[in-house]
């Protein structure tokens, strides 16, 4: 199964503007940062506020909440105050007419994807300083929603992603690390091959 943050996406639709998805981020209350906070009825709550076709209250927790640290629950926290209201939950509500339909269980979904960034990117971050890491932010929820920022094409889109996403850039890391240690295993082999053959060449001399 692919991962939004890891893998391209085939196809997006058009969702929010960048900037004002980084404003709504920017402006979480603390309770949505807070690590005594009950998280599954605030996602659902959020669920619920975006609009979506109906949201279980165990929409969140059959998704397997409790088997999630103290990281992935705080990033679940934020994403449920992104979907929760402007700019994006109005643009979930109308979405099937984009030819994308969600409700309360596929919302849930994604935001558990989403909160796998929390292992590329501590959350304490996500608010902070660097402007690089509040598009990022937005940018992996738009995607695990199959969304794009207003205004980009896919392709532009799936570029800018590549440029800031620490998820996609620390995957391709460990895909050219895993080359490169099966090119040194090959030359290895090749070495103690030639090795094996030069042995038995002297040994018929």
């Amino acid at each position: 199964m692919s991962d939004p943050l890891t893998d391209p996406l085939d196809h997006s639709v058009e969702g929010p503007d960048l900037q004002a998805m980084i404003g709504r981020l920017l402006a979480i209350p603390p309770d949505f940062l807070a690590g005594d906070v009950e998280t599954g009825p605030l996602v659902n709550d959020a669920v619920r506020l975006a609009g979506v076709r109906p949201a279980g209250d165990e929409a969140v927790r059959a998704r397997g909440l409790g088997e999630l640290a103290l990281p992935e629950r705080l990033a679940l926290q934020v994403g449920a105050w992104l979907v929760a209201g402007p700019p994006l939950a109005p643009l979930l509500r109308t979405a099937p007419g984009q030819g994308r339909s969600y409700d309360g269980e596929s919302v849930a979904s994604a935001l558990l994807s989403f909160a796998g960034l929390a292992d590329a990117v501590p959350v304490a971050r996500w608010t902070g300083e660097d402007p690089e890491r509040h598009e990022e932010v937005v940018r992996a929820l738009c995607r695990v929603l199959a969304l794009r920022p207003r205004g980009e094409t896919h392709g532009v889109a799936e570029d800018r992603w590549v440029a800031v996403g620490s998820a996609a850039r620390r995957a391709a890391l460990r895909a050219a690390a895993q080359e490169q240690r099966k090119a040194e295993e090959l030359a290895r082999r090749l070495a103690e091959k030639r090795a094996q053959e030069a042995a038995a060449q002297y040994t018929h001399v």
